[in-house]
Order: structure tokens, then sequence, then C-alpha cells
């Protein structure tokens, strides 16, 4: 029964595993500073913001630097 469910699967279910460890000992709040303005927040907010965010510019300069290497 085990052997049936898909590689996948058990590495979703090993990254589900490490995030709600992440957030259950990520708790506490922070306080982040960005130019003049100062926000309370989560840390597990605040890291998974910055992960995100990382996410975002690798997805925005991809196309670019596909571009000049075909070029």
């Amino acid at each position: 029964m085990l052997g049936q469910i898909p590689v996948r699967v058990w590495v979703a279910l090993a990254i589900l595993i490490c995030v709600v460890v992440f957030v259950a000992q990520n708790r506490r709040s922070t306080e982040i500073h960005l130019l003049m303005v100062s926000v309370a927040a989560p840390l597990w907010a605040v890291l998974t913001g910055a992960v995100v965010a990382g996410l975002l510019l690798g997805l925005l300069l991809t196309p670019s630097i596909r571009r000049r290497r075909r070029g």
C-alpha cells in the first residue's frame, strides 16, 4: 500500500512537516524596519515573505537570462 504512493507525495509531505515545525518554532513577534516604517510581525511570516519575494524575483529575472543565452 505505501509503495503505491508516488515519490512526489512523500516529498510534499516531508516539506509540509518541515513548514509546520518551522511555524511552530518561530511564533515570536519581531520588529521590522523598512526605510522609515516599523512593523511588528511574527518571525515566520517575515521569513516566509522574504522567501516569496526571492522566488518572485527569480521568476521575473529568469526570462531575461534565458534570452541572453540564446542571443
